[in-house]
């Protein structure tokens, strides 16, 4: 693929050079009759004359060539191996070994105990016995009473009167225009004028005059009254109580205590062990290996062929 890529961009560079070459070959000549024109400038020359001439041109074709390469290609191939294996293997083997074993016994403890003691005390204690008795007090209540009394109060009262006021009216005049085509239509338009009308107005007029209202007021009265008291009065007197008090004795106990008893005895143990064997097997190996493949490929060559063109040739003194 990459030669073949290669191939296209020089046969494309060649035909380039190739077109370029025969511009500037045209445009020499060109340059060349026209340098001469000065010389066939009298009357003497004679006109420019074009002769047929056979050139000799390249074009690009794609042609299909067989090349050959060498491709590397990977092989599978079965072939036979030894690896070694690790075989577990177990066995029974008499082991001797320490087993604990728990015993209970029972044993004497000395522990100190809290031991309530009651003992009968006398104390002194204070009473109090409620008493009731009847006193006398004062007291203010508010007595409501009723007072006439002259205030002013303001009211409005609407006064009208009349007021004559410019108003804006607009109404519709026809007037006659001539549209596009021509023709004399009467169309509408609004026209804003200014009419006096008449319009009733109140105005707010403020009056005060004096009323006569009933005002609650209350006024304090002091009275006098009689209500029930309880006081307590205290009264001391001996009693006796009992007391209890915690007192500490130290006494014996028993207690059952468990105790751990090595002993050795023989048990029968699974052992397992590992043993390495040897075994084959078969697996897939690939190797590469080069081979020569033939393939088909377009290829871009320049092949000439053969073309008339006319060319400018000068007449008379210009030769």
């Amino acid at each position: 693929m990459k030669r073949q890529t290669l191939t296209w961009f020089t046969a494309a560079a060649i035909t380039l050079t190739l077109a370029l070459g025969s511009s500037e070959a045209n445009h020499r000549r060109g340059s060349s009759s026209c340098a001469a024109a000065p010389c066939c400038a009298s009357s003497d020359c004679g006109p420019v004359q074009y002769v047929e001439r056979q050139v000799t041109c390249y074009r690009s074709e794609m042609v299909e060539q067989t090349v050959t390469e060498q491709v590397t290609r990977c092989v599978a191939t079965q072939e036979n191996f030894t690896y070694s294996v690790n075989v577990p293997v177990t066995r029974q083997e008499k082991r001797t070994q320490t087993v604990y074993v728990q015993q209970q016994k029972e044993i004497q403890v000395p522990v100190n105990v809290c031991v309530p003691v009651t003992t009968n005390e006398r104390r002194t204690v204070t009473e109090y016995t409620p008493t009731s008795k009847v006193v006398n007090f004062n007291y203010t209540v508010m007595v409501p009473q009723t007072v006439q009394r002259q205030v002013q109060t303001t009211t409005i009262q609407c006064v009208p009167r009349q007021e004559t006021v410019n108003v804006p009216v607009c109404r519709m005049v026809p007037v006659q225009c001539t549209d596009a085509c021509g023709n004399c239509v009467t169309t509408c338009r609004p026209v804003i004028e200014t009419q006096q009308v008449t319009r009733t107005v109140f105005d707010r007029v403020p009056t005060t005059r004096e009323v006569t209202i009933n005002e609650v007021v209350c006024k304090a009265e002091n009275r006098q009254g009689q209500r029930t008291v309880c006081e307590m009065v205290a009264s001391q007197r001996e009693v006796t109580v009992p007391v209890t008090r915690m007192e500490v004795q130290q006494q014996m106990v028993r207690r059952v205590v468990c105790e751990v008893v090595p002993q050795q005895q023989e048990v029968m143990v699974n052992v397992c062990s590992f043993q390495t064997r040897q075994q084959t097997g078969t697996r897939t190996v690939y190797r590469p290996v080069p081979e020569n493949v033939t393939r088909k490929v377009m290829v871009c060559q320049m092949v000439p062929y053969t073309t008339t063109v006319r060319v400018p040739v000068s007449g008379g003194c210009c030769q």
